[in-house]
Order: C-alpha cells, then sequence, then structure tokens
C-alpha cells in the first residue's frame, strides 16, 4: 500500500504530502489531526487526491499558501472534493488557485462590512441549477467553519467558479454568458413593457429556452416549428417583438437565429403578454 509523507497540515481534513518527486493536497476525514507533521499517511485515509501537475499551477498554488489563510485554502479543498463528489467529475485544476483567492476575498470584504452583490444570481440559479445548489451547500459551509454569514450572492459567485472548472472555460467567459443572458431578458422586458419576476415560471421557463435556442445554434441543430406560419399570421405583433429579440441574440451570441426559432420565441412573447 502506497504512502504519502506530511509537509503541512491545512486543517483537520487537508494536508499537503509528498508522494515521490509529486507534492500533493490530500483531502480525508481527520487526517491532518490523526497524523502530525513529517509522518506518514496511508492510502486507505486518503478521500481525494490533487497532483499539482503543470508548473504553472504549481506556481500559483504556492503564491496561494503563502498569501492566503491555511484553513482558507483547506476549506476550498474540501468544497473542490465535496463538489467532485457530487458531481462525480473532476474539476479543471485551475480551481484549486482561483477558489481559495475568490474566498479569501469575500471573507475579507464581509468583515469589513461591504454588502456582497451578484446582480446574476437568478440568472445562474436557472442557467445552472445543479452548480447554483452546490455552491449554496459551499456557502453554508463556509459560514459554519468560519463564524461568518455569506449571504446568498455569494453562492453565485462560487457557482461561476464550478461552472468554468466542469467545462474547462475561465470564469469570465461564464459571467459574460449570463450577463448576456440578462441583456436579453431585459430587452423582452422593455419591448413587452412587462416585467419578469425573478422567481415566477414565466421567467425560468424563458431563461431556460434561450439558453437552450443558443445551444442549438451553436451546434447548428435547429428545431423544425410547424405551426410557424400560423404564429406569424395570428400573433404578427408578438413575431414583430421576437425578430428583434432574435436580432439582439445574434448580435451578443454570433449565431443565427432561423424563423423557426424566431416562432417559439414569439410563442413565449404572447404567454408573458398575457
Amino acid at each position: 500500500m502506497e504512502s504519502f509523507k506530511i509537509k503541512k497540515v491545512l486543517n483537520n481534513n487537508v494536508i499537503i504530502a509528498q508522494k515521490d518527486k509529486d507534492e500533493v493536497i490530500l483531502v480525508g476525514k481527520g487526517i491532518g489531526f490523526d497524523f502530525p507533521k513529517g509522518t506518514e499517511i496511508p492510502e486507505d485515509r486518503v478521500e481525494n487526491i490533487f497532483i499539482k501537475k503543470t508548473s504553472v499551477i504549481g506556481e500559483n498554488y504556492q503564491k496561494v499558501l503563502q498569501s492566503i489563510d491555511n484553513n482558507i485554502v483547506g476549506v476550498s479543498e474540501e468544497i473542490i472534493h465535496f463538489v467532485e463528489k457530487e458531481l462525480n467529475s473532476k474539476l479543471n485544476e485551475a480551481v484549486h488557485v482561483s477558489l481559495p483567492d475568490h474566498i479569501s476575498f469575500a471573507l475579507k470584504r464581509i468583515q469589513k462590512g461591504l454588502n456582497i452583490e451578484n446582480p446574476f444570481k437568478n440568472e445562474l440559479n436557472v442557467l445552472y441549477p445543479t452548480e447554483y445548489k452546490l455552491a449554496l451547500a459551499s456557502v453554508q459551509f463556509i459560514n459554519k467553519r468560519f463564524n461568518t454569514n455569506l449571504p446568498e450572492d455569494e453562492a453565485g459567485f462560487i457557482c461561476l467558479h464550478i461552472r468554468a472548472a466542469l467545462t474547462q472555460r475561465d470564469v469570465s467567459e461564464s459571467l459574460a454568458y449570463t450577463k448576456k443572458i440578462s441583456i436579453v431578458i431585459e430587452l423582452i422586458e422593455k419591448l413587452t413593457g412587462k416585467r419578469l419576476e425573478k422567481n415566477s415560471l414565466a421567467y425560468v421557463r424563458t431563461v431556460n429556452h434561450i439558453n437552450f435556442m443558443i445551444e442549438r445554434a451553436e451546434k447548428n441543430k435547429p428545431i423544425k416549428n410547424d405551426l410557424l406560419h400560423i404564429i406569424k399570421k395570428e400573433m404578427y405583433r408578438e413575431y414583430s417583438v421576437a425578430v428583434k429579440v432574435a436580432l439582439k441574440i445574434e448580435d451578443l451570441f454570433s449565431v443565427k437565429i432561423i424563423e423557426d426559432e424566431i416562432g417559439y420565441i414569439t410563442l413565449h412573447l404572447k404567454r408573458i403578454s398575457e
């Protein structure tokens, strides 16, 4: 059975260890408490392993360890382990640097009494419900561990980190996508004169429809609308608005929205107007 030599204890459940020539981050219940620095820990006590594969990640992680409280780094690793276990998928290794850095910043803001607001948390909850749910659990975990009160808005930011790590994208890409969805919703509200309540079924339906429509357009897999001719004839006012919405989507996301898809937008607009 393989073993790891402990180099540094981050908290009761997370340690930095040496395995052959690799420096690794280990997560396991009580391993930081049961095994002091310099001793060896058996592999069967380890629940998750992060090996710093690339030199860039390794260097940046070292900076994290030098500049961020060990408890925050340890909690971040526990959250990453929790998310990977729930999703049954390994996250991009960059999250080991970005997440503790973000949590550290969030805790400093709340300690200074600065308000944490996320204007896109509702869009994120609809677009990425699984990641958002895990982010909510992560915020509760952070609050309990550090005896603090990070608001639900913070879950939106952690959701972005989880999503980015899952899709191998940068956090800014996921945020940019969410912002664009928000712009489309604002345009729909302006053109229809109807306010979409963030917790309403109409809002959820509309955001989801736009998201899936964009995915279909990106993959060039449009769906047929057999009622298009009837929609254009009987809902011509809503159809003219849907064209404007489609043009905005094309501009924001660099995709082509065909008439069949515009017909489905029209149906959503009709439902909203009623």
